[in-house]
């Protein structure tokens, strides 16, 4: 299977799971705010929303996909009443071009009318003050043309699908009709607003093997039929190749097998097996790509170039490995090397024993 069928199969089961979730935003809003789901996912045009397991959502807009050098926005806001919006700019520097240069710190334009330069932020970022965020969202409301500027460049920002994706974070956080919506504001208080979910806490377990190692002819013969119909859907000239093995504890081992190459991403299908045979093999992850200390890692490029990417991770707890990370950088735009934000659907706290 190849690494763009993989790819469209995973958007497909994930957008589904998404739309379940829009599906229960959809339905008729009380004055009591509805139980929202763990975590969901839309997007609309140029605007993409994500918002985690605690409810805290964050919305990120790009320029279109033909505009270079391109910008991206992004806009958290943590759920709870009267919670503040942060935002935050980046604008493309892919290739260092910057390097020696000076651009300088950005302006904002609304309809080419400068609002002053942008306040300097974490890694790279730039941040608008309170006057220039109330000028940008007035302009998205109003579809009102939107660019940074600094001495080297002019990105071209879009705010297509802006209302939607902020229509929908204020469904999630129950804020319609109450005076804290982004979008849709009504004379409620925002005392019946969904709360911020506590963080899942995740206790990791000590394992023996750090590391996994190959496993020998002899555990391969042992090892590999019982778990051949587990790897049916793999390529079998990865399959063909050395499988490797880590015991986890006593009683348990972690297996992975090589299960599909492409351009630029590969995948390893991982199992816990009981060393007595006294229980069926658990199915892990079925494309991985790394084990450490007790930890599985899936870490996939969107594309070759590497200007976004997506992860996961399952962590030992001494019975099984929990989910523990599930999260992405966002659009392939080009705006940094490794993506530009950190736009999770799962989060956790894994503390060890």
């Amino acid at each position: 299977m190849t690494t763009w069928n993989r790819t469209s199969t995973a958007l497909l089961k994930r957008n589904a799971r998404f739309l379940m979730a829009s599906l229960v935003l959809l339905l008729p809003l009380t004055v009591h705010a509805a139980p929202a789901p763990a975590s969901v996912s839309f997007s609309h045009k140029d605007w993409d929303l994500v918002c985690d397991n605690t409810l805290t959502c964050r919305a990120a807009g790009y320029s279109t996909d033909d505009t270079d050098p391109a910008a991206t926005v992004l806009l958290t806001r943590e759920a709870g009443p009267a919670t503040a919006i942060s935002n935050q700019v980046m604008l493309a520097d892919y290739d260092g071009e910057a390097g020696g240069k000076h651009p300088g710190a950005p302006l904002l334009l609304i309809d080419a009318h400068s609002l002053g330069r942008l306040l300097p932020a974490d890694e790279g970022a730039w941040q608008m003050t309170k006057t220039q965020f109330t000028a940008f969202m007035q302009a998205l409301r109003q579809d009102t043309k939107i660019s940074f500027a600094d001495n080297l460049n002019q990105y071209i920002f879009s705010g297509a699908g802006a209302s939607a994706v902020l229509l929908k974070m204020d469904a999630v956080q129950g804020r319609i009709g109450t005076s804290g919506a982004l979008i849709k504001k009504g004379n409620r208080s925002e005392s019946g607003v969904n709360m911020p979910v506590p963080l899942p806490v995740i206790v990791k377990a000590p394992v023996q093997d750090k590391q996994s190692r190959d496993m020998t002819p002899a555990e391969m013969a042992l090892i590999k039929p019982a778990l051949i119909k587990g790897v049916a859907d793999c390529e079998v000239e990865q399959i063909d190749k050395t499988w490797q093995i880590a015991n986890l504890d006593e009683k348990h081992s972690l297996v992975s097998a090589p299960c599909w190459m492409a351009a630029y991403n590969s995948g390893d299908v991982y199992f816990v097996i009981s060393k007595d045979n006294a229980s069926d093999p658990i199915k892990v992850a079925e494309s991985a790509t790394s084990y450490d200390d007790g930890s599985i890692e899936f870490a996939m490029k969107g594309r070759g170039l590497g200007d976004c990417w997506n992860y996961k991770e399952w962590v030992w707890d001494g019975k099984r490995f929990v989910p523990s990370a599930d999260w992405d950088t966002g659009r392939c735009r080009l705006i940094r090397p490794g993506g530009a934000w950190n736009l999770p659907l799962l989060k956790t706290h894994v503390a060890t024993r």
